[in-house]
């Protein structure tokens, strides 16, 4: 009788992890944390191509983490930088890896990182768990932008569109040939359904409410008061809906409005506080008293929502995507997205 076969090592294999705070990032370290503490797992390693952190190897809860460098620097263009540039690079690279990857349990992918690494998997009849996050995993590609950032969208669209070409036709494949698929949310599970016939599991996103602080006071010298803001997370983005923010910010100018963004100072317009990205996001719920999630393009769950409600917050989202999923309060979800009339009224309705 054969001994069953032990379950060695986990390993993902992605570009970002410890440097990129977004949802995706933080989903899938708190997974990898997750399976560090299964004590019938052996190892959690995972190999990242992360531009922002220095080439070496880095120990973490359990997670050993290797991070590699690309040979070629892109900051415009994401996709001509791996599905171009990069692309040998990165499969010569994890050849060279293929012994420390070859006896895993499976390999962990997501992002657009991942039709690239499931074609190395594919190849070496390695199993995979594809993570999926967003649209563009769906090989949905459309522009929410406006004005004249969406003639810069449809130009760089143009100008990746072989390496999009490429991203969706590998794409297309790595989903067809994943050993498991986990969603974020019903909508994507459906969208993938319908898409591509393919089954899947839905792990909802996992908010660590551990590293999120509830105060009495704000410690922030730059906003004293507490729970004096309408919070907006998503600044100089129309996907995110930032616009209608600040239309509804006019048509509100009694209401105090913190929008977070990709700005370097906090500056201060009319009734409108526009401040950098913050590591500390507590800083931003604690000062706040509603929360907008006005998106355009399809949330494939929202995190911000769950993050919001710990913090005994109300939030009112657009119905797109799995919003509605993570926006519990069915009667804060607006429908008809760009009617301000529609937000001002919802607003002056949870503040009443």
């Amino acid at each position: 009788m054969k001994t069953p076969k032990k379950n060695k090592k986990i390993v993902f294999i992605g570009e970002f992890l410890l440097s990129f705070p977004g949802g995706a990032e933080k989903s899938i370290y708190n997974e990898l944390l997750k399976l560090s503490k299964d004590k019938s797992k052996k190892e959690i390693v995972a190999y990242t191509f992360d531009k922002c952190c220095k080439p070496g190897i880095t120990k973490r809860d359990n997670i050993t983490i290797h991070n590699l460098t690309l040979k070629y620097k892109q900051k415009i263009s994401r996709f001509n930088s791996l599905y171009v540039y990069n692309y040998d690079f990165i499969l010569d690279k994890l050849s060279d890896l293929y012994d420390n990857i070859k006896n895993c349990d499976y390999v962990i992918i997501q992002a657009i990182f991942a039709p690239l690494i499931a074609q190395f998997c594919i190849k070496n009849k390695i199993p995979y768990h594809y993570y999926l996050r967003d649209e563009l995993q769906l090989n949905i590609f459309k522009n929410y932008e406006k004005g004249f950032r969406f003639v810069l969208k449809t130009t760089k669209n143009i100008l990746e569109n072989n390496a999009i070409k490429k991203y969706k036709k590998l794409n297309a494949l790595a989903l067809k040939n994943a050993s498991k698929i986990i969603v974020n949310s019903k909508y994507m599970q459906k969208e993938l359904k319908k898409r591509f016939n393919l089954d899947s599991n839905i792990y909802y996103p996992f908010v660590d409410t551990s590293s999120l602080k509830r105060t009495t006071h704000s410690k922030n010298k730059e906003f004293k008061d507490k729970k004096q803001y309408i919070l907006f997370i998503g600044g100089n983005n129309a996907m995110k809906g930032n616009d209608i923010v600040l239309k509804i910010a006019k048509s509100m100018p009694k209401e105090k409005f913190l929008i977070v963004g990709p700005y370097k100072t906090t500056q201060i317009k009319n009734n409108v506080a526009f401040t950098p990205w913050k590591k500390d996001i507590s800083q931003l719920y604690n000062q706040s008293k509603l929360l907008l999630v006005p998106s355009r393009w399809n949330e494939a769950f929202g995190r911000v929502v769950v993050e919001a409600n710990y913090f005994g917050i109300p939030t009112i989202t657009s119905d797109k995507g799995g919003l509605p999923e993570a926006n519990k309060d069915k009667n804060l979800i607006i429908t008809d997205l760009d009617n301000i009339n529609s937000w001002t009224e919802k607003i002056r309705g949870v503040l009443k």
